[in-house]
């Protein structure tokens, strides 16, 4: 009895080993097994070219690359370090909590050091020390009950009751005071002047005791 089979036209089934190595190489040539290359591959890529990695001639001199690269690097790492330390944007202000008087020096103190800043001209730290004077020479008055732990802000509302003719003078002295000391903002000869001038007129102004900080 004669057995009649249909002819077979596709490859054989037992191929040899280098038939089976162009199957898979033709398989993985098929574009569902291709993926895009990633940022990184073509920015290496890139690199490549650019400095004669590939068949085709350096555009740029060798030193260069390591240019590129290192600013790369650089960059990647304050990206990084703005992440994992998110505190360091909100450092600039920290006017909420920071001390108007980090010394505890008496309002003389801070006065011969205000006017020893002014003949020098360093107006930053005149406009500092004259705040710091007003602020010590309000505990000294006992129109504070203390000065510690107090904020440039928290001394201007506490002294505007006491002294009403001069509270928006104290408000825009302590936003002076934070703009300087932790805003890192450069004053003026006039602004630390008007500063250095409040202290003194509020020496000389008699307090509504009634309106005294008792805390």
């Amino acid at each position: 009895m004669t057995c009649l089979t249909a002819p077979f036209d596709g490859p054989p089934l037992d191929p040899s080993s280098p038939e089976a190595q162009q199957w898979v190489r033709d398989e993985l040539a098929n574009g569902q097994y291709l993926t895009e290359p990633s940022w990184w591959q073509r920015f290496v890529e890139w690199l490549s070219h650019l400095f004669g990695g590939g068949s085709s001639p350096s555009l740029l001199p060798s030193w260069v690359a390591v240019l590129v690269v290192v600013v790369v690097v650089a960059v990647v790492a304050l990206v990084v370090l703005r992440l994992v330390r998110p505190e360091s944007v909100t450092r600039r202000r920290p006017t909420a909590v920071a001390a108007v008087d980090d010394e505890g020096l008496s309002a003389a103190d801070y006065r011969r050091r205000a006017r020893a800043s002014s003949d020098r001209g360093d107006w930053d730290t005149a406009l500092l020390d004259s705040y710091r004077a007003l602020a010590a020479s309000a505990v000294e008055r006992t129109l504070l009950t203390e000065l510690p732990g107090r904020t440039a802000h928290e001394v201007a509302v506490s002294l505007g009751p006491v002294f009403p003719d001069h509270a928006e003078a104290l408000a825009s002295a302590a936003s002076s005071f934070d703009d300087v000391r932790y805003g890192h903002r450069r004053t003026t000869r006039a602004q630390a002047a008007a500063t250095t001038e409040l202290d003194a007129e509020l020496l000389q102004t008699k307090p509504r005791l009634g309106q005294v900080v008792a805390r």
